[in-house]
């Protein structure tokens, strides 16, 4: 879909102040992608990866090749398709029934609204089988949207992909070879608005904002967001994720956990109410979500490595026949009927006998 040629000048973002609070912060390495082509570099770096990837699955990448402006200009977008009327947004509401996530989610309210506290904007891959229609705000600026989200598949995802295949000792476009852009499946950029609540109503929730869990897709990248919330469980317990501007949080996600035979942990997360000096803003989020080719079976790779460490053996292998496309609509339907009022309780078994885990 061509952009039209007259596009609305946006108001430039800011990004909101840091807290001033002392938070618990988790340490992450982090990983300069630049290095991996200079000599050594990618040596370098495999041995980084090996330090901590079977501990922690959240990491920083820099070096990506993003600008600030470029950065801050998708804030700028989403900022704006926000402020539109609700009438208007719902017209391009996702079917989540139907595990299908492309377009609008809105924020659950009335008895619903503490299962479900921020509303969303998903934007696919731009191949022919995502075409659809947008509202005016995106379409104007569908082409830097398009230019962003190919800079994060082909300049940041197949670079790590290609490192973790490194890793695991095995072709170097493994794992390449099954997020081909082109191909049909479903990757896309989020624009994540979470509202605030009073005191007393996330009290009532334990100051949650989104429970702990793992997304279900192969590495999500989570832009700078300055608004404190974001937690990682770690094996001392749930530390705060810092965010700075000059990197991306990474995180390994289900797709990846399965597809690398459990070696790299799809991570443990969740949202928190914002310290007090952050917690009546809005926490506006950039994120985009990797996947895997709509028909790759999520079984795991056989690497050497896994052989070595004697992991290879004892792999569950029930998702061998499940593809990358059932898995993730089977989790985007249960979290609907969960979030919609359908089940009263989220239900734990997502497809092939294999369940999704709730950490709180």
């Amino acid at each position: 879909m061509a952009a039209p040629a007259t596009v609305t000048s946006l108001p430039e973002y800011h990004y909101p102040e840091q807290t001033q609070e002392e938070l618990e912060w988790a340490s992450l390495e982090a990983l300069d992608i630049s290095r991996l082509d200079q000599p050594g570099g990618k040596e370098e770096l495999a041995a980084q990866v090996l330090s901590f990837i079977d501990k922690n699955g959240f990491f920083y990448v820099k070096g990506h090749g993003l600008t600030d402006a470029e950065i801050r200009n998708q804030y700028a977008i989403g900022r704006e398709f926000f402020k539109l009327p609700l009438e208007e947004k719902q017209k391009y509401l996702a079917n989540t029934a139907a595990g299908d996530f492309r377009g609008y989610k809105p924020q659950s309210t009335g008895e619903l609204a503490a299962r479900d506290n921020d509303e969303r904007y998903n934007i696919p891959k731009f191949t022919p089988e995502h075409e659809r229609p947008h509202p005016e705000i995106i379409t104007q600026h569908l082409e830097e949207i398009k230019r962003f989200s190919l800079h994060i598949h082909n300049k940041i995802l197949l670079p790590l992909l290609r490192l973790f295949a490194y890793v695991l000792e095995v072709d170097e476009n493994y794992f390449v070879n099954r997020h081909r852009y082109d191909a049909q499946g479903l990757e896309y950029l989020r624009y994540m608005l979470y509202h605030p609540r009073t005191a007393e109503e996330d009290a009532k929730l334990n100051n949650i904002w989104a429970r702990g869990h793992t997304d279900y897709n192969t590495l999500t990248f989570l832009f700078h967001q300055p608004v404190a919330g974001l937690q990682v469980q770690t094996k001392d317990g749930w530390k705060y994720v810092r965010s700075s501007p000059d990197s991306i949080i990474v995180n390994v996600a289900d797709a990846l956990e399965f597809l690398s035979g459990g070696y790299l942990k799809s991570t443990v997360h969740r949202v928190v109410r914002p310290p007090e000096d952050q917690a009546s803003r809005p926490r506006l989020g950039l994120i985009y979500f990797a996947r895997p080719e709509a028909n790759i079976a999520l079984a795991p790779v056989q690497s050497p490595l896994l052989q070595r460490l004697g992991l290879q053996k004892g792999v569950d292998e029930s998702l061998g026949s499940v593809t990358a496309e059932e898995w993730a609509r089977a989790r985007i339907a249960k979290d609907h009927r969960f979030r919609t009022g359908i089940a009263k309780q989220r239900e734990r078994e997502i497809i092939a006998g294999v369940s999704e885990k709730y950490y709180d």
